[in-house]
């Protein structure tokens, strides 16, 4: 559990690896267990997100049940699950919303995520005491309406929610565009750039970071491996259909696949943001590597870096800026 001086302090728990991982959601409260729970911000259960957390150093109120509302602080690490990159999110604190000390603007938010299209295949949870408490706040719930995925930033603007906010800084260490997509009844789809952002030694702990809309190659091209960003995003599921709908339940069964959606263009990282406190060393090599595997056409291969590599420098290289000493 955070003492009160860290919880007036939001430094000291949004750089667990010197590099700014925070962010919260805001939802019900379902299936709490030992070390995990769902946080549900849509009326869909297929969307439920998953919540790990340490129960001595970071438990769920004594007093919240399920079906209340409940807001997690969390860090986002990245991981595999059967070869797949996804994201786990571990809150670091749990409270209870005050409906009292919530302004109109959240619970609005709190309504717009619930308010989303429930497909006819998946288990619609109607609108429980929690979320009509919260109606009642907000006033006239928003009409139903289709998330709109584009790189405009006027777009994206609107599409952010506060019940609902990841904020990262680090390292691209890969990244894959995805072009010409179409559905499943041939329809083109926007363009998906995926990119693994890197916070620590382990490049598997990478978090995958997706970015939706058209022409999304230019963007592609300017997140070189090595470079460090910073990415406001949002926690959400992939759910994919795996078959037709039982016929007795009318329910799908489905594929869930936990990622960060971004919510705005990637922003570079400055030596004075203080959105990266640190310069580790397996920067260096990440950026060795980068320059061995994709030399330039019109130039030989870089040669090998000599052995005692300074990771400071190289890092100030990757920033743009001199390194201190030289």
């Amino acid at each position: 559990m955070l003492p009160m001086d860290a919880k007036r302090n939001a430094d000291s728990y949004s750089y667990p690896n010197g590099m700014l991982n925070s962010g919260w959601i805001v939802g019900v409260l379902r299936q709490p267990g030992e070390g995990k729970c769902f946080i549900q911000q849509t009326a869909s259960e297929n969307h439920m997100l998953p919540v790990e957390f340490d129960p001595r150093q970071a438990p769920l109120p004594r007093d919240l049940k399920e079906w209340d509302l409940v807001m997690a602080y969390c860090h986002f690490i990245g991981a595999r699950e059967n070869d797949v990159r996804i994201v786990r999110a571990k809150s670091i604190r749990f409270e209870s919303p005050n409906l009292m000390h919530m302004d109109k603007r959240f619970a609005e938010d709190v309504m717009r995520k619930w308010s989303v299209k429930v497909h006819a295949a998946a288990k619609d949870s109607g609108v429980p005491a929690a979320i009509e408490a919260v109606g009642k706040l907000a006033g006239d719930v928003p009409a139903k309406e289709e998330r709109i995925n584009s790189v405009d930033w006027r777009v994206l603007k609107l599409n952010k929610n506060a019940t609902n906010t990841v904020q990262l800084a680090g390292f691209v260490q890969a990244k894959s565009l995805e072009r010409n997509r179409v559905n499943a009844e041939g329809k083109p789809m926007n363009d998906r750039l995926v990119v693994l952002l890197r916070q620590t030694e382990d490049p598997d702990k990478s978090i995958p970071i997706r970015w939706y809309g058209r022409n999304l190659e230019p963007l592609a091209n300017t997140l070189t491996r090595g470079l460090p960003i910073k990415v406001q995003g949002e926690y959400r599921l992939d759910v994919k259909a795996l078959g037709a709908p039982d016929p007795e339940s009318g329910l799908a069964p489905v594929s869930k696949l936990p990622y960060i959606e971004a919510k705005d263009f990637p922003g570079p990282v400055t030596p004075d943001s203080g959105l990266i406190k640190i310069a580790p060393f397996w920067v260096a090599e990440m950026l060795e590597m980068g320059s061995r595997r994709a030399p330039r056409r019109e130039a030989a291969p870089a040669p090998a870096a000599p052995e005692g590599i300074d990771s400071a420098a190289i890092l100030a290289q990757a920033l743009g800026t001199p390194a201190s000493g030289a």
